[in-house]
């Protein structure tokens, strides 16, 4: 589990599908999904660090993840945002349990440790 200095930063996936499910685009959302460039000129721009970094991360993933895409491939994909958010440990709060083989695939494409806290259904990612 995470050092006990650190205390982990929380994403909750099962608010996230909820609202990634009812987000409407944005026309920057929009000019970003064709030409990438865009966006990441724009954040540049107005990056704002003062945010707390539960906030960042959820809204990076809202941005970053779909809730057309599978669960492996959006939590591979928090994992790196986390990584760049300089997040040293994750915990996930899932709506159902994922496979042994799911986890496996996940650690190996995120380069991360996770932990499954049984029962619970939360995630525990350290990252090195």
């Amino acid at each position: 589990m995470c050092d006990k200095k650190i205390s982990p930063v929380e994403f909750d996936y099962t608010s996230f599908l909820g609202a990634s499910c009812s987000k409407k685009w944005t026309f920057l959302e929009a000019l970003t999904s064709v030409a990438p460039v865009f966006g990441e000129a724009w954040k540049e721009s107005t990056k704002n660090q003062n945010i707390d970094p539960d906030s960042r991360l959820w809204e990076k993933a809202l941005s970053a993840l779909s809730s057309r895409r599978s669960d492996e491939s959006n939590l591979v994909a928090l994992m790196r945002i986390a990584r760049k958010e300089n997040i040293a440990c994750l915990k996930v709060v899932m709506p159902y349990s994922l496979e042994s083989e799911q986890i496996q695939l996940i650690q190996d494409k995120g380069n991360v440790k996770i932990v499954v806290i049984p029962n619970e259904d939360i995630l525990i990612a350290e990252f090195h």
